[in-house]
């Protein structure tokens, strides 16, 4: 298939954070990109429930957190899983989707 990208806004502690890993696992041998935005910003943190999979994403494919969704919500860079990369306003991630991607799910 390509590039498949997913922007999460929800958080993981929400139930419909359920749809994004639900996904994940269709779409796992895609080129995934993820973008956590909003309350999405809060699945970036180490030791939440799904930080295994968060991480195993990074790995294979990239995950971007906003910095400003960060900073908003008191998320420092030490508390961010290892592989999740900060990006910063909105620019980046119109390309990506616009120019990059062939398939774009939001949660």
């Amino acid at each position: 298939m390509g590039s498949v990208g997913f922007i999460v806004t929800k958080s993981p502690y929400e139930l419909s954070f359920r749809t994004f890993i639900d996904l994940v696992r269709i779409w796992e041998k895609e080129d995934l990109h993820v973008y956590l935005i909003s309350n999405g910003a809060y699945a970036a943190m180490k030791k939440n429930s799904y930080s295994h999979t968060i991480r195993k994403i990074s790995r294979t494919g990239s995950v971007f957190a906003r910095k400003e969704d960060l900073m908003a919500r008191g998320i420092i860079q030490d508390m961010l899983i290892d592989g999740v990369g900060v990006i910063e306003g909105f620019d980046r991630i119109v390309v990506d989707v616009m120019e990059n991607l062939e398939m774009v799910f939001t949660i």
